[in-house]
């Protein structure tokens, strides 16, 4: 009898995070440690290169960047609760000098610093960035998207990071 008023009392906060989580979006889906780090590798980061992370989910991405490859990173993330929570893991790792996270719709911010790019979003997302990079990003910046090619662009490099492609593009 106690676990049901417990479920009762819970179902509205399981709501409303279910609710946050999807809102208009498909479910943020975080890539793993291991395909990030080869996707970075991928874009030949560097030290201090501006690393952007588009739907930067719960930082993972942004936290690896800085630390194994010393870059700075930007993470642009439309979830309020995954912008709350990747801050306070940057917070925990004391990276706050190295990391930013912005709240906000990735078509809204302006990515002309951008060194790198990293994005896992959607295949339709990932094609209406085309028109935004071509205006925005400079002359060689990398372009690293999982899963999704952008079509019509040629890929300098496709490699195989878990179950399917990350494909490399240069400005």
């Amino acid at each position: 009898m106690d676990w049901h008023w417990f479920l009762l009392t819970l179902s509205p906060f399981l709501f409303w995070l279910w609710f946050e989580l999807i809102r208009d979006e498909a479910l943020p889906i975080p890539l793993p440690r291991v395909t990030i780090r080869k996707m970075l590798k991928l874009a030949n980061v560097k030290k201090n290169d501006l690393v952007y992370d588009l739907g930067s989910g719960d930082g993972r991405a942004l936290i690896i960047a800085a630390k194994e490859f010393h870059a700075k990173a930007i993470g642009i993330e439309k979830n309020r609760l995954l912008v709350w929570l990747s801050r306070l893991i940057v917070k925990k790792n004391n990276l706050h000098d190295k990391i930013k996270i912005i709240c906000g719709d990735i078509f809204d911010e302006n990515l002309k610093n951008a060194d790198v790019i990293l994005m896992y979003l959607s295949h339709k997302l990932t094609q209406e960035l085309k028109h935004k990079f071509k205006k925005e990003l400079r002359k060689g910046t990398r372009i690293v998207s999982a899963s999704h090619p952008i079509v019509g662009w040629k890929e300098i490099k496709k490699i195989r990071t878990g179950h399917f492609y990350s494909y490399l593009y240069k400005i």
